[in-house]
């Protein structure tokens, strides 16, 4: 059985990008790819609906807020893939160091703050949503195509804009052919890699004149009102042979195996 759907396509590029990991407040560091959760955020604030800052907004007035933030609420249930735009290396990383001196920054003597952040330089990816039936997928269609936004979207901080080009709108075709390979991150547990040639080493290696790569990174995928990020899932790029044994969520697209989470 064949099922062709509808798809979004369009690059997101940045000059510098800081998508922070939560796990520490000495230095933030950063994700190399984005998650899901950030991309639902990029895409709600394109169409208007409220974040974080809202709701933090609303509690400051002493306003009750129930529940997750709302482009939260509105898009989880969108489907997502993502495509790392590597070329020959990883995305440059650098450590930024810069002070907070705002009276309220730090209680240590001259309320100055420290800060420590570790940024992407010149990241790209390739996004793609899947069509479904809601209001908000139409929205998010036509204000991508027509080049609307109603608050100006970035990669982890306000002044790190973001970059959104080459919108188009594919055909993507679910099948149940025997597949080897996928050309976006997937979710570990639906593969294996068939002859794991990374084992005492990272990145890039040159075999037999073909250059292989794997990457692995743990990312968030749901969101806790009380707690933030929920749950976690470990994400593999790589283009190595692969056992594929889930395709459920894997679509043809342009010749490419695209998995949507």
């Amino acid at each position: 059985m064949i099922l062709n759907m509808e798809t979004i396509k369009f690059n997101l590029a940045a000059n510098m990008a800081i998508i922070r990991k939560p796990d520490s407040n000495e230095t933030y560091y950063t994700y190399n790819f984005p998650h899901k959760i950030m991309i639902l955020g990029l895409l709600g604030a394109i169409i208007g609906l409220n974040g974080y800052n809202y709701n933090l907004f609303q509690k400051n007035l002493g306003r009750k807020v129930n529940g997750n933030p709302e482009f939260y609420e509105k898009l989880k249930n969108l489907k997502i893939a993502i495509v790392p735009n590597l070329g020959k290396e990883n995305f440059p990383r650098k450590i930024q160091v810069f002070n907070n001196s705002v009276g309220y920054a730090s209680n240590e003597t001259g309320n100055n703050l420290i800060v420590k952040e570790q940024w992407l330089e010149k990241p790209s990816w390739t996004i793609y949503i899947l069509e479904d039936e809601s209001e908000e997928y139409k929205k998010i269609k036509d204000y991508l195509i027509n080049k609307k936004c109603e608050y100006i979207p970035y990669i982890g901080k306000n002044d790190h804009f973001a970059d959104i080009k080459n919108i188009t709108v594919e055909t993507t075709e679910q099948s149940n052919e025997k597949i080897n390979k996928i050309d976006s991150l997937y979710d570990q547990k639906i593969a294996n890699i068939k002859d794991d040639l990374f084992e005492e080493i990272l990145g890039f290696e040159m075999i037999e004149n073909r250059k292989y790569f794997l990457y692995k990174e743990v990312l968030p995928i749901s969101l806790n009102e009380k707690i933030g990020y929920d749950e976690y899932k470990e994400f593999v790029y790589t283009n190595q042979e692969l056992d594929i044994k889930n395709i459920s969520n894997i679509y043809k697209i342009n010749n490419q195996n695209i998995y949507y989470f």
